[in-house]
């Protein structure tokens, strides 16, 4: 009569709904070797006991019953074991829907202690008493609460406290296939431990709880040449996440914005060039005297260069003059955060009879170049030749003469790798050009004045002023010369002096 009244009492209750809640949530985590801790969690807190048992079954993989020892030697397709594990918080790696449930009267669903999984019943677990099982292979099991008083418990005549009485019949049983990530302690196959995801305690099986926020910020960089300017576009990368308590992120975020390019010029070799030829192309190499140019270029370099030319006429028997004569340049120029420094000698020698003459020139140059383009900034050295031949016509009209002449030439640039930052590094190659300008004009001799006034093809003009004084054995020169062009305007003044052999 005993045992039908208990019957009676444990029927109503388990079928009364969560008004009589106490056993409330269920859950499983693999000990990461094979073993699974497998846990009951009560709505009751201060409980310090254990009660029931659990009844485990299932099949492998394969489809196959598996058997557990019946404690006699022999085995049976069942096992029913009593709980031997107690805690009061919340067993660690138990996770919301993944391995940790509860009930909402009709199926298990994600354990929520708010109630918003089980229709609005708040049923937060205070302790949880659980079991461990060692040498679980893969496959479906149905673990099955067996409350005391249960015929199938090991204590038939004793009768269930309310610490440990189920909410409902849903919460009595738990049938799950098992895989190998539960077993190896990662249920949902994140690559992180369970235990690890969630601590010990962790409210609701939520997950590790925020600490910090984390950040960093990148740059890339992509470099292209167009002409005579490197330009240099970039896309900066945020990064944010959070920093969790179990020391691993979550909710990595990236956002990528384009900034404005970086821009810089390359053409400090060709714009030294241009320095340095536009004067030498009017300079009279077969004397000696001292040379100082300022130059304003448009690229926005501007600099200064000081030389010396040392050289000499031979007039022969026959009327022709011989000449020759070697020049020395050292050109700075700087700009734009960039700056070049070059050496430049030039040789020539040269035949005139009757108004016509013929010159051949070599300049060889040296060139460190230093640049800047935002962030970074570059280095280089190289050198170049430059051959030409010239050919001038100038009849004795009097004192206003005609000029009319023809220049020919090669320029070489060897090939260089600039160091420093490797972002805008640039490797170039030998450059190799050919090149030829006409030249006409005026040039005038005032007795103790002279001047030209020179129109070059290849947009280049000059005008010169020359100051002259004549004796027996020397001639007293002091010129000055302006060239203009469209990459710029130099400006030289030379002294010096004509030796007669």
């Amino acid at each position: 009569m005993q045992r039908k009244i208990i019957a009676v009492v444990m029927s109503a209750l388990l079928m009364s709904g969560t008004a009589f809640a106490h056993t409330n949530s269920i859950g499983y985590v693999g000990d990461g070797s094979g073993g699974l801790n497998f846990w009951y969690g009560s709505w009751h807190s201060g409980t310090t006991f254990n009660e029931a048992e659990i009844k485990i079954e299932g099949t492998d993989s394969s489809g196959n019953t598996i058997t557990f020892s019946d404690g006699n030697g022999g085995t049976q397709n069942y096992s029913i074991d009593a709980f031997t594990l107690l805690t009061p918080s919340s067993p660690a790696g138990l996770i919301s829907g993944v391995n940790f449930f509860t009930s909402d009267g009709t199926q298990l669903v994600a354990y929520d202690p708010t109630g918003a999984s089980n229709g609005g019943t708040t049923q937060e677990s205070y302790t949880w008493q659980g079991i461990n099982y060692q040498n679980l292979v893969t496959g479906n099991y149905t673990f099955t609460y067996i409350p005391l008083g249960s015929a199938e418990s090991s204590y038939p005549n004793q009768s269930p406290t309310a610490d440990w009485m189920p909410m409902d019949n849903v919460i009595l049983s738990l049938s799950i296939t098992l895989t190998s990530g539960d077993l190896n302690g990662d249920a949902n196959n994140n690559g992180i431990l369970d235990i690890n995801e969630v601590a010990a305690g962790a409210s609701g099986g939520s997950g590790p709880t925020v600490v910090s926020q984390g950040s960093s910020t990148s740059v890339a960089y992509v470099a292209g040449t167009v002409g005579n300017i490197q330009t240099v576009s970039r896309t900066q990368t945020v990064t944010t996440w959070d920093n969790m308590s179990d020391g691993t992120t979550q909710n990595t975020q990236s956002t990528n914005t384009t900034l404005s390019p970086f821009e810089g010029r390359v053409d400090q070799v060709s714009t030294v060039k241009d320095v340095t030829s536009s004067t030498l192309r009017n300079l009279n190499f077969y004397n000696i005297q001292t040379i100082k140019m300022n130059s304003k270029m448009n690229n926005g370099m501007n600099g200064n260069t000081n030389g010396l030319v040392i050289g000499g006429t031979k007039e022969l028997k026959n009327g022709v003059t011989v000449m020759g004569g070697v020049t020395r340049l050292n050109t700075h120029l700087s700009g734009n955060d960039d700056s070049i420094d070059a050496e430049t000698t030039s040789f020539s020698i040269g035949v005139a009879n009757k108004g016509v003459s013929l010159e051949v020139r070599r300049e060889n140059t040296d060139y460190t170049v230093s640049r800047t383009i935002g962030d970074f900034a570059n280095g280089s050295e190289t050198s170049s030749i430059d051959t030409s031949a010239k050919v001038m016509y100038s009849p004795n009209t009097g004192k206003i003469q005609p000029v009319i002449g023809y220049t020919r030439g090669e320029h070489t640039v060897n090939g260089y790798t600039e160091t420093g930052s490797t972002q805008t590094a640039r490797t170039v190659t030998d450059k190799s050009e050919m090149y030829g300008y006409g030249t006409v004009g005026l040039s005038g001799d005032l007795g103790l004045v002279d001047f030209s006034l020179m129109h070059h093809t290849d947009d280049v003009n000059d005008i010169s002023l020359g100051l002259e004084k004549e004796t027996d054995q020397f001639t007293w020169r002091i010129d000055g010369i302006r060239s203009i062009s469209d990459k710029g305007i130099t400006n030289a003044i030379s002294a010096g002096l004509v030796i007669k052999f």
